[in-house]
């Protein structure tokens, strides 16, 4: 289960889509052709690229480079892009780069699913990268700490370089700070009796009384 979207992680810090450190995180690299908001590539290039990841596209002579939200995927080589939108129900916005272009797409999916699976395990769920649907519903706060944890778990990468940076270690340790509160936040309702009905709400600043 993934509780954030890779939109929502460029949303607070696009630069990370850049980092080469996350260059092994690249599951497309190619050419292609962007006609407003449609994308064509070569068939079987976006297999595995979802809607909701983060497409980096820049002109064949190099004058621009834009992130865009992938907003849909019709099949392995057509899809449709969006320069960030403040809503998902918004219509896609027709980006300022376009024609023949290379396009790469990073995803930070791993960080996001272990991050969510951390916070399951807050909230009394067992969960790993292999395991489904947990059965949980009302994942109030989630979202946010998902997308704080994942730029904490990125800034802790890019601060063992050798060429870490002051604001490297400044951003880590304010997302270190945004992501203990937001952990503090997180509430869900789980399935206890395993019916598959969820009906339990957890929080995860509130411990649970055992009577002893």
């Amino acid at each position: 289960m993934y509780f954030c979207n890779d939109v929502d992680v460029m949303a607070w810090e696009p630069s990370i889509f850049f980092e080469a450190s996350f260059g092994h995180q690249a599951i497309v690299k190619a050419a292609g052709t962007l006609t407003g908001t449609a994308l064509t590539v070569a068939a079987g290039t976006l297999v595995g690229v979802e809607a909701g990841m983060v497409a980096t596209v820049e002109t064949a002579d190099s004058s621009l480079t834009q992130l865009l939200e992938v907003v849909s995927v019709t099949d392995s080589a057509h899809a449709v892009l969006s320069a960030l939108r403040g809503r998902g129900t918004e219509a896609p916005l027709a980006p300022l780069a376009g024609g023949a272009v290379q396009v790469t797409v990073v995803s930070f999916r791993p960080q996001i699913a272990a991050v969510g699976d951390g916070l399951l395990a807050m909230v009394g769920v067992q969960s790993d990268r292999d395991a489904a649907d947990p059965g949980i519903a009302d994942t109030s706060g989630f979202r946010f700490a998902t997308v704080f944890g994942v730029l904490c778990a990125v800034y802790r990468t890019l601060a063992d370089a050798k060429s870490a940076t002051n604001l490297t270690y400044s951003k880590l340790g304010f997302y270190e700070g945004l992501y203990r509160g937001a952990r503090r936040a997180i509430a869900a309702t789980v399935d206890d009796d395993g019916d598959g009905l969820p009906e339990t709400l957890r929080r995860a600043a509130v411990g649970e009384m055992v009577r002893g």
